[in-house]
Parts: C-alpha cells; structure tokens; sequence
C-alpha cells in the first residue's frame, strides 16, 4: 500500500514540475497585474450603507463582555455591506504571553477550519467548472486505493463521492491518530495519511447520516493538487488569493504576513504557535499546507472574499467563481438536505450557530477551531467575520454563544435611521440657501452651536468669512450640507463638531470615521482648499444643563487625541483648542468661560480667536 501511494506521490510531483516549468512566466506576469488592482475593500461609515452604527455598539459591547469574562485576548470584527467595509474594528489584546500586545485592525489569525470554505472547497469548484471534475465522481477515481463503504453483512459497497466529502456525508471519521501516525511513519507525510484515509474504517454509508470530518478536505486537498499539479498553496495563492488581491493570505505566512500573525496556544516548552498552524494533522502530518486547515488571513482579505461571494464571485473585475457555482456552493444539495451543509460550507446543521436568529434562510459560512468565524447572507447583502485568536495563550476561551450574539446585532443594525434632522437644522440650511454662493476667496466657519455662535466676520475683521454653523448640528448633519459649500471651491474651511455626536451616544471611533467622512468629502470636492480641523471643547457638568452630556467629561480629550491623529493621516493642520478651555489639572470647561456649561461666552471667543487668527489672516 504504501509502494502505491508513493507512485500517486510520484505522478504528483512529475505533474507539478512540468506545469510549473510551462507556466512560470505566465504566473509571473498574473503576479504582477493582480498586485498592481489589488485594493482593500471601500470603508464607509455604516449609515451610508444602510446599517445603524449606533446599534453595532451592541456588537462591540459583547465582544468587550467577553474579553473581560471568558478569558478571549482579543477579536477582530469586520461587516461587509452592499460590497463595502461598512464596520471594521480591534477589541483588545493580539497576544499576552510572552507579553502584552494590542489587537489592530490588520492582525492576521489562523483560520483553522475556514480554511476549508476559504481554499480547499472553492479549489474544488473550480476544477468542476474547468472540466476537471465532477460531484459525483468516485474519489477512487483519482485516488485507486481509495475504499468504499462496505455493508459488514451483505458485503455491499457504496463509493464515496466528491460531492460527499463536501457536505461531509461521507462517513469518514472525523480525525486520525496524529501520534499514532506520526510514530508509524514518521512526519510531516502527506503520503501516509492519505494512505490511512483511503483505508480507515468508514463509519457509515455514504449520504446517511452528518459526521463533521476533517479528512474529507484532505482528501479533497489531494484531489486538487493531482488534477492541477500544484499544491493547495501554490494553488490557493495563484487561483483565489493573488486573483482577488488578498495580500496578507497564505498558507505558511511570511515576511509582512508573518509580523502580523496572532499567535496560538502555548507549546510544553513555553513558546508559543505563530504563523505556524494550530491544528495538528495539518501541522504535523501536512507540515503546514493541508485541506482542513492552514490558511491566515486578516479581516481585510476575508472581506475581500465575502465580497467577491456576494458578487457571485467576482471582486474589483476579478472573477475566481462564475455567477452559477457561487449559488451552487451555497445551497445544500439534494438527498442531504436535512443535514445542512452546502458545497463547502455550512447553512442549517447543528454547526451553524454562529449564523445567528436574524439572518436570511440563504446564510452560509463556516467557523474556526481558534475563534474564526465567517457568516454570508447573500439575500441582504451582508458578512460579518469575527476573528478571535481562541486558543491563545491556554486553550480555553469560549466563542460560540459570542459569535450568534454579534451575529444578531449585526443583523439587526440593517435598519437604517432615517437621516431626519430637528427643524432648526432645515431652518439654517434655507437660509444658507438664499445666501450668496461661497465664492474661492471666502473662509467658511463649519460646525455646530459653537461655531454659529462666533461672530467670526467681526472677530477678524475680514468681509470673507462666513459662518455656517447650526446649532445642535453632528457629523453627519455636516456632511449633508457641504452641497452648499463645496463647488463654490472656497480658500479654507474651518471644521469644528462632535459635542452633539458625543451627547447622541456615539462611541468615540465612530465619531471619528463620521468625522473622517467629511474631511475626505472636502479633500476630493475641493482639493485646493485649505482644512483646519479644530478639536472639540470642553464641557463642564457642574451646570447640570444638558443631561445627554452626564458622564461624558472625560470623552472629549480621548476624542480630540484621535481626531489629531486622523488628521495627521489626512496631511491637514489640527487645532488643539482644549487644553486652553480647561480648569488647570482636569478636564472640565472653566466656569468662568461658559454660561451653561457647553457654550463659551465672549471670554471664550477671544481664547479661541488668539489660538486660529494666524491660520485665519495667513
């Protein structure tokens, strides 16, 4: 037996050295076109794809829950709406043993079992669409030594098909003796674990009953790699990854990749797992590259995938599935039906909790031993990938209630709040109306209450400026009006806001992508025009005036280090007007400045005019 495999081993080989030499500058070339349109997902703030950002909180609050509960280092949350990265966000640690490192928005996880979904079955597909391969063709079809299920009574056999190990329905085990393997014939030894599948003891007969198995897409892997003559990485990279622009997905990551990896679970001699996968029939058996495991990848490429699933396979004019197999990959296939599981992935088995109650009967995805999870709704546009690194550093975290809870309130957050704004809001915008246009010779005041109080004309003496500031507006409102503003091309703006964002309960990062929304509007509408961005005042609750305010004393200096930093990003000049508003040691607004606590009086205007008029008269 082991002679056989060694020859399939063999043919293998033989085929991959000679697609490889025909076909080197060609890959090459693909190489470089497909680095060269390779982008990231558009981000948006959610409300302009119709998601309520005030109500993915929710999503963020259990994710903190967790954290601080159930023992989670960190997690990375991405939702892709209507093909654009509507939510992207780190909650924290990527690792604490050896030490504490903060999770960013770019770590790169282990995606254990997605990698099935993300590699091996789309792989798969590809083949039946080039003629390679069929559903139901025997596996022993490509794999001779590959035995049936056989009736222990009767003697009657049953093959196992391709179609089979997708769904897995074919009654393979769910794992194999890695010790046992590994002392037998040593590792790593693709050859002598497929030779073990082929002839392991089959636990049922085929399409009978669901046994979730990893040796179905090792099996599946070898197929792949015999029909194409490369090996799942080659492959996945050349085929799938590179096509779409995935950049920082790979089997056996490295260099940038690698530095960004999460690491895993703590090894007997105090190391840890980093970049090298979690699973061990992939890890020790596979060395690495394997069909049930292997592939990291960050929030930002799986994005890009689920996009190109929504897309019916196709992302940034790139198509690695046509229009047919996407529908196919998702839907069950008949006479199993009652398990659940597509072509790949998972729809309504008894492993798809992490779809969550709210989502659309159409819901596929797939989860990760490590705390990876992908969910698609194709019938509302919309993916969530939740990426925690699980098992790090101690293998105890619990992720499946957590991962339905983020589900449900990232479905319900596809309520869009109607953009309606108080009357005030639609009073000044009329009035603005009936104001002569801006002109490129004029300096516009932008904001809230704070800037329509000013009397900026007067303050500096200039027939240029105009204030279009309306009380109680908020980022958004802003963003709405810049129509009257921006084609008129004016020399500076002066953009102050987020005390009323700030009172309406948004967190400070979604305050800053609204915030970011805007800059970016005026950036590419009216590049020549000059931004100052101004940081937010300080408020003082001692006054007791403005209720939505309570507690939030300490939000704004948090605000204004991120709404600097943002700007540094933009290339445009920031303003620090807080720490000359505040009592000396805290970061209360002096009473002696304000009359309600929120409002500076005419003290406060000339602090604020002292620390801009360079900006203003340059």
């Amino acid at each position: 037996m082991k002679k056989m495999f060694g020859i399939e081993q063999g043919r293998f080989s033989q085929a991959r050295n000679s697609a490889c030499a025909g076909i080197t500058f060609a890959v090459l070339g693909l190489l470089f076109s497909v680095q060269v349109v390779a982008q990231p997902l558009e981000r948006v703030v959610p409300e302009l794809v119709g998601l309520d950002s005030r109500h993915l909180q929710y999503a963020d609050s259990a994710i903190l829950q967790a954290i601080e509960n159930d023992g989670l280092p960190g997690a990375v949350l991405a939702v892709v709406h209507k093909n654009k990265m509507a939510y992207l966000k780190a909650y924290g640690n990527k690792e604490v043993y050896p030490k504490t490192v903060p999770m960013d928005e770019n770590t790169v996880f282990d995606m254990a079992s997605v990698s099935k979904s993300m590699s091996t079955a789309i792989a798969v597909m590809q083949q039946i669409e080039r003629g390679k391969l069929r559903l139901l063709d025997n596996v022993s079809l490509y794999i001779p030594e590959f035995q049936p299920w056989t009736d222990t009574i009767t003697k009657r056999k049953k093959h196992i098909r391709i179609v089979d190990l997708l769904t897995h329905t074919s009654g393979l085990p769910p794992y194999a003796p890695v010790d046992v393997l590994q002392q037998k014939y040593g590792a790593p030894n693709p050859d002598s674990l497929i030779a073990h599948i082929a002839t392991v003891k089959r636990d049922f007969k085929p399409t009978t009953d669901f046994q979730y198995s990893c040796l179905n897409f090792i099996t599946l892997q070898r197929i792949v790699e015999i029909i194409s003559g490369q090996n799942l990485r080659d492959y996945a990279k050349t085929n799938i990854f590179d096509v779409l622009g995935m950049t920082h997905t790979d089997y056996q990551p490295t260099g940038e990749t690698l530095a960004r990896v999460a690491p895993t679970e703590k090894q007997k001699d105090g190391s840890v797992l980093r970049g090298v996968v979690h699973d061990p029939l992939a890890r020790v058996m596979n060395g690495g590259i394997s069909g049930n495991a292997g592939v990291f990848s960050d929030a930002n490429d799986v994005a890009i995938l689920a996009a190109a699933l929504l897309n019916n396979g196709e992302y940034n004019g790139k198509r690695i599935l046509s229009p047919l197999t996407v529908k196919a990959m998702r839907t069950v296939p008949n006479g199993v039906r009652e398990f659940g599981r597509s072509l790949g992935w998972d729809v309504h088995s008894d492993y798809a909790s992490n779809n969550g109650d709210l989502f659309g009967k159409n819901t596929f995805g797939h989860t990760g031993y490590t705390g990876t999870s992908v969910i698609i709704d194709p019938d509302n546009e919309v993916a969530v990938i939740l990426l925690i690194n699980r098992v790090h550093p101690n293998d105890v975290g619990g992720v499946v209630r957590l991962r339905a809870i983020v589900a449900n309130a990232v479905a319900a957050s596809i309520a869009p709040p109607a953009r309606v704004y108080f009357p005030r809001y639609y009073e000044r915008v009329e009035h603005f109306r009936k104001e002569p246009s801006i002109t490129p010779n004029d300096i516009v005041f932008l904001g809230n209450s704070l800037t329509e109080g000013g009397k900026w004309e007067q303050y500096f003496g200039q027939k240029n400026i105009v204030n279009r500031g309306i009380s109680g507006d908020e980022a958004m409102g802003i963003y709405d009006r810049l129509y009257q503003i921006l084609p008129g091309k004016p020399k500076k703006i002066f953009l102050q806001t987020g005390a009323n964002d700030v009172s309406h309960g948004l967190s400070v990062d979604s305050i800053v992508s609204l915030v970011t929304l805007v800059v970016d509007k005026i950036q590419k509408e009216s590049p020549e025009t000059k931004l100052v961005l101004q940081g937010s005042l300080p408020i003082n609750e001692s006054f007791n005036r403005y209720k939505n305010l309570t507690g939030k004393t300490d939000i704004f200096p948090l605000l204004n280090a991120r709404l600097k930093t943002m700007a540094a990003s933009k290339g445009i000049t920031f303003v620090d007007l807080f720490p000359h508003f505040t009592e000396p040691g805290t970061s209360q607004l002096r009473k002696a400045l304000t009359t309600d606590g929120l409002h500076v009086n005419n003290k406060g205007y000339d602090i604020w005019v002292k620390e801009i008029k360079q900006l203003v008269q340059e």
